[in-house]
């Protein structure tokens, strides 16, 4: 499985050069000589800074505008394997999209987004019967996570709804 770690914003100069919007808190995935595929080709980091919010990122294998054009709007992914390891109450957010939420033991919906990066903390977006609900991922309204029966337990669920 691929998951996505950027994505490609426009081009930065002319000498090949990628502004991107990072979806990854791994502050090494961009550093030089890491691994990244856009569609299936594998490309090697030469180099990365930071500018207004986004990263430009230069690819080993382009030097020219023209050869990288086509990558805008475009992922970049790396492979599952290569995610790493996270902490304890840390989780990849891919793998919480589609968890059944319950409260109280009802099911009241499921989550198909996380917000991240915009609030003080994650938000997870749920899908009711009736609405969308932005409900806060804090550990104080988060009380389970199983991912082997596909279920997320909160409380307070009623207060945001």
């Amino acid at each position: 499985m691929r998951i996505s770690v950027a994505e490609i914003v426009t081009t930065h100069g002319i000498r090949g050069n990628l502004k991107i919007k990072s979806l990854s808190d791994n502050e090494n995935r961009f550093k030089a000589g890491a691994k990244v595929l856009i569609d299936d080709k594998e490309l090697t980091v030469e180099s990365s800074f930071d500018q207004k919010g986004l990263k430009v990122i230069k690819f080993e294998e382009y030097d020219d505008i023209n050869d990288v054009i086509k990558f805008v709007g475009k992922d970049i992914t790396i492979d599952e394997a290569d995610l790493g390891e996270l902490g304890e109450d840390e989780y990849y957010v891919y793998k919480l999209i589609g968890l059944d939420v319950y409260d109280n033991g009802q099911k009241v919906g499921n989550i198909i987004d996380v917000i991240t990066g915009v609030y003080p903390n994650d938000v997870y977006v749920i899908k009711t019967d009736k609405d969308e609900i932005y409900f806060p991922a804090l550990n104080a309204t988060t009380k389970n996570i199983d991912f082997e029966k596909n279920i997320i337990e909160i409380e307070n669920f009623s207060d945001y709804e």
